[in-house]
């Protein structure tokens, strides 16, 4: 057994690693690293990270409904208790469907009190266990997830350079908006770039931030579209429209509220988004097909996990035949859209666009 990869700042590395490889091999599309923010009124309103899910995971049903996992992924042999409790905690907070405590060495204290909570425990030694029952070589695929880990952090902490806004939302705001909102928010903060074409030259591994932000806003329209087929799919135009400013009672504040704005200043503006037409007809679309639109956050993410080079683009026949055409298609309908509605110029999305 190797013994545990350490990177500055992340001494628990490995074990997320395993975990990220475990979640993945089970279907779902997977996150280090998710942020968890509050904001304080205490002297000054600032905010702060409270806690955070080393490895997420969510996986779209056939109809839409999702499931989520998140793990703890913790070194050492002492303070187990502890971690579970806190797991415990923000568990509920986000209202994980499953839970996972993955730790060098767990007590048996530690056990009783995650069996009683649902919570899954895995020793270093027993997740190795388990993953060998995929008939994969292990220290093989902890490598490979290592060097994508250190592809998208490094990707990212690029472009905060030039573009800070969108890493800071990609990084910390996404996780801890409500979905409608993140789609409004990531719309309006790429359409807002000062730039008005967004990287039109960029080196292949330079395009893969895009690529992400594409894969969370892909998640966070679908979460939108299974919203609004619970509240009614009979008339599912109505309903991803009411779905996309948080529902009801929501968008009858709002509308109330932009129509006292409208009074007082005398504009006669529309209230809805100049795209908002766009991403009903396509979610119209996906709630018609569910099972192959459910693929899509998955499909994205394989792409830029295993295409990405430092001088080309290279999407793998077999990776694409891995999926229906009808996930290519709704892929490529939200990067369409995506295109519309923002400064990106249209070759960061090249590659995927000609498949």
């Amino acid at each position: 057994m190797n013994k545990l990869i350490y990177s500055e700042g992340n001494k628990d590395l490995t074990l997320k690693l395993m975990c990220k490889i475990l979640f993945k091999l089970n279907g779902y599309n997977t996150h280090y690293e998710v942020k968890l923010r509050t904001k304080s009124y205490i002297d000054t309103f600032k905010i702060h990270d409270v806690s955070d899910i080393d490895v997420f995971g969510i996986d779209f049903r056939n109809d839409l409904n999702y499931f989520s996992v998140g793990s703890e992924c913790k070194s050492g042999e002492t303070g187990a208790l502890d971690e579970i409790y806190k797991l415990i905690g923000v568990g509920k907070s986000i209202k994980l469907d499953r839970s996972y405590f993955i730790k060098t060495k767990i007590h048996q204290n530690a056990r009783q009190i995650a069996s009683h909570q649902n919570i899954r425990c895995y020793s270093d030694a027993e997740l190795r266990k388990l993953l060998s029952g995929f008939e994969i070589d292990i220290d093989k695929e902890i490598k490979i997830e290592g060097a994508k880990y250190s592809k998208l952090r490094s990707s990212l902490k690029r472009l905060s350079k030039s573009k800070p806004k969108i890493v800071d939302y990609l990084t910390y705001e996404f996780w801890n908006k409500e979905d409608w909102r993140n789609v409004h928010n990531l719309l309006y903060i790429i359409a807002s770039n000062e730039s008005p074409n967004l990287f039109p030259e960029l080196k292949p591994v330079e395009k893969l931030p895009f690529y992400y932000l594409i894969e969370l806003l892909s998640i966070s329209i679908l979460k939108t579209i299974s919203e609004a087929m619970t509240l009614n799919y009979s008339d599912i135009e109505n309903a991803i429209r009411t779905a996309l400013y948080g529902g009801s009672e929501s968008l009858n504040e709002r509308r109330k509220l932009f129509d006292l704005v409208s009074q007082v200043t005398k504009e006669n503006q529309d209230f809805s988004q100049t795209w908002e037409s766009d991403l009903v007809n396509i979610g119209i679309r996906i709630a018609h097909t569910t099972k192959t639109a459910s693929d899509v956050p998955v499909f994205l993410q394989d792409i830029r996990e295993n295409s990405f080079y430092e001088d080309k683009i290279l999407i793998d026949k077999k990776t694409l035949q891995q999926y229906p055409d009808g996930t290519r298609k709704t892929a490529q309908d939200i990067i369409q859209f995506t295109l519309k509605y923002s400064g990106i110029d249209k070759n960061v999305f090249k590659e995927i666009m000609d498949i």
